[in-house]
């Protein structure tokens, strides 16, 4: 399919997925700044987008399955092998960025530079992490050529956001962070979940896209085909009246 039309499911989908995002970032900045006024350090925890463990890790993380699920889907209703292992691999790769969101698993990447004492000015994991979403992104462009063009692109845009917030904003932040957590770090991090999670919400909407038009175009095959098996004049009741 080469349609870029948005689908009526996919704007409900879009819409639904913002909502719930907005109101996590809402919760966040709300709940900061009672905590200036009296401190409330559990629900203020439980709020956090730079936590772990908690309300904003768990909708990320779930972002991040959706679009993994969504990828399974479209694997399960294509019908071209290769399409199928692309499907596949964009299935894997959104499930394992989820289950690393839940369970922190990049925060592993840095130990070896804590262990051999290298300093560097920002997270410890972002070296190697880069070099990791380098390398996790040229295997998913490569298999991702596959992929029919409107849903590639869409997906290569989120991809793009994704690790623009993950990689590019985290370590940003993590080298304001050094110093004072001010309100720079605080609008970074805004900035860093915001594409983590918009980008989250634009591959799952080009996936449910794809298979709804993927879905009306059958359909539509479907309908006309009896057409085609059909003579002028069953087609045209006039010409059959006319013959007779």
């Amino acid at each position: 399919m080469t349609s870029t039309a948005r689908t009526t499911t996919g704007r409900g989908v879009w819409r639904g997925l913002w909502a719930v995002t907005a109101l996590m970032m809402l919760l966040f900045v709300a709940v900061f700044a009672l905590h200036r006024i009296t401190p409330l350090p559990a629900l203020k925890a439980m709020v956090d987008i730079g936590g772990e463990a908690n309300m904003p890790t768990w909708w990320n993380a779930s972002l991040l399955l959706m679009a993994g699920v969504a990828a399974v889907v479209a694997r399960w209703d294509e019908e071209q092998p290769d399409i199928q292992r692309a499907w596949a691999v964009v299935a894997a790769a959104a499930v394992y960025l989820s289950i690393d969101e839940a369970t922190g698993l990049h925060e592993l990447l840095g130990q070896p530079l804590g262990v051999l004492n290298i300093d560097v000015p920002t997270y410890n994991w972002v070296l190697p992490g880069v070099v990791l979403a380098l390398a996790g992104t040229a295997g998913l462009v490569a298999v991702g050529r596959r992929l029919p063009t409107v849903v590639r692109h869409r997906l290569a845009v989120a991809l793009g956001c994704y690790f623009a917030g993950a990689i590019g904003v985290e370590a940003f932040n993590g080298w304001v962070g050094r110093g004072d957590a001010g309100p720079v770090f605080t609008l970074g991090m805004i900035v860093e979940e915001s594409l983590e999670m918009g980008a989250c919400i634009l591959a799952i909407v080009a996936v449910v896209d794809h298979l709804v038009t993927r879905r009306t175009a059958s359909e539509s095959e479907s309908a006309d085909a009896p057409a085609f098996g059909r003579s002028a004049d069953d087609r045209d009741p006039a010409v059959g009246s006319a013959n007779s």
